[in-house]
C-alpha cells in the first residue's frame, strides 16, 4: 500500500530507515494492553473497543496510507476517544485528511516565516518562494506522518516497521521524541504537559523528518529574557550564561513557556550558590557561549551544558 497521501505525496520505491530497533512484527499483546490500561486510567479519556481489521482497512484505503505496526496493534486493542485523539472510527475523511496535512503546513510556515532550513537540503534559494517549492518537493518523498495525539505524529515507513520515533510538529518547529508510540502514550499524564520517555536508546532515523528535527533551526530574535536570574546579585557571567541557555533552548525548538518551566527548577537557590556551582563547571565564558571543563556524551545524549549549547549551533 502507498504510504503517501494522494495529492500530497507521490509513490517512491526506496524509503530508508535506520536498522536500530527495527521490527517487522507488531508488539506483544501484553505491551499493547499495558498501554491501553494506562490510557483508561487517565481522567477525561474514554477508551472504546479496538478497531477491527475491516475498520483499519477502510481507513487505510480511504486515506492511502498504512498504520505503523505498533500503532495499529494498540488501536486494535483499544481506541482512545477524546478531542485530542484522531477519530479513526467515525471521523470524516475530510477531518482526518486535515490532520495529515498539518505537518506540511507547519513546515511550510517554518521555512517562510522562521527561516527554517536543513543542511541536507543544500544551499537555500534566494527567494522564499523558491525555498518553499524545493522543500515541498522533498516532502513528496518523505514518509507520511500518522497523527497520534494533538500535534504528535509517528511516521509510516516502507517497509512497515514498529518502533519509529514520535515527532512533535507545530508552529514552533519539529522535534523527535526519545520514544516510540507506545512509550509516548504511556507517558501521557492527563495534563497538558507532555513528558518524553527519556529513553537513552538511539532513535531510529526516518528519512527527511529526522534531518528536520536535528538540523532544522528556528531563527529566534534575541532580547531581554526577563528571567528570575536577571535580579540575581551575582557575577554578570552567570546571568549571561543563563540567558544563553534560555535562547539556545528556544532556538532548538522548545516553546517559551516550556523553557521557563525547565529553568524554574533552578529558582530558589541563592546567587552565591549559583556563582560557585556554575563557575566551578565553566572553563571559559566568551560572548554568549557557556562551556564546561569536560564534555561527556553517552548514547547520543547531551550530558553537559557545553553539549547542550554547542549541539544547536548552526
Amino acid at each position: 500500500m502507498n504510504h503517501r497521501l494522494p495529492g500530497i505525496i507521490s509513490s517512491l520505491s526506496h524509503i530508508t530507515t535506520d536498522p536500530i530497533r527495527s521490527s517487522v512484527k507488531p508488539p506483544l499483546p501484553v505491551y499493547c494492553k499495558t498501554t491501553i490500561n494506562h490510557l483508561k486510567s487517565l481522567t477525561g479519556l474514554d477508551v472504546s473497543p479496538g478497531l477491527t481489521n475491516q475498520e483499519i482497512s477502510a481507513v487505510e484505503s480511504s486515506l492511502g496510507f498504512s498504520f505503523p505496526l505498533d500503532l495499529r496493534s494498540i488501536l486494535q486493542t483499544g481506541l482512545p476517544v477524546s478531542t485530542k485523539f484522531p477519530n479513526w472510527r467515525s471521523g470524516s475523511t475530510r477531518n482526518l485528511l486535515l490532520l495529515f496535512n498539518l505537518p506540511l503546513l507547519h513546515v511550510s510556515k517554518l521555512v517562510v516565516r522562521n527561516g527554517l532550513w536543513v543542511n541536507s537540503w543544500g544551499t537555500r534559494p534566494g527567494s522564499d518562494a523558491e525555498a518553499l517549492s524545493l522543500v515541498k518537493k522533498f516532502m513528496e518523498f518523505a514518509p507520511v506522518l500518522v497523527p497520534v495525539y494533538e500535534n504528535f505524529y509517528v511516521p509510516s515507513t516502507s517497509p512497515n516497521l514498529a518502533g519509529n520515533p514520535v515527532f512533535r510538529i507545530d508552529g514552533d518547529g519539529v522535534r523527535a521524541l526519545s520514544c516510540d508510540v507506545a512509550g509516548f502514550l504511556q507517558g501521557l499524564n492527563g495534563s497538558d504537559n507532555i513528558r518524553d520517555s527519556g529513553d537513552s536508546r538511539r532513535r531510529r532515523r526516518v528519512e527527511f523528518w529526522t534531518d528536520v528535527a536535528e538540523r532544522g533551526r528556528i531563527n529566534v530574535a534575541r532580547g531581554p529574557t526577563l528571567g528570575w536570574w536577571s535580579a540575581l546579585s551575582c557575577d554578570e557571567r552567570i546571568r549571561a550564561c543563563l540567558d544563553d541557555v534560555f535562547w539556545k533552548l528556544r532556538e532548538a525548538g522548545w516553546k517559551e513557556d516550556e523553557v521557563r518551566e525547565m529553568m524554574m527548577v533552578m529558582d530558589g537557590v541563592d546567587g552565591d550558590t549559583y556563582t560557585k556551582a556554575l563557575l566551578h563547571g565553566m572553563n571559559d565564558v566568551d560572548g554568549d557561549t557557556c562551556t564546561e571543563v569536560e564534555d561527556y556524551q553517552k548514547d547520543g545524549e547531551v550530558t553537559t551544558l557545553r553539549h547542550l549549547l554547542c549541539s544547536h549551533e548552526a
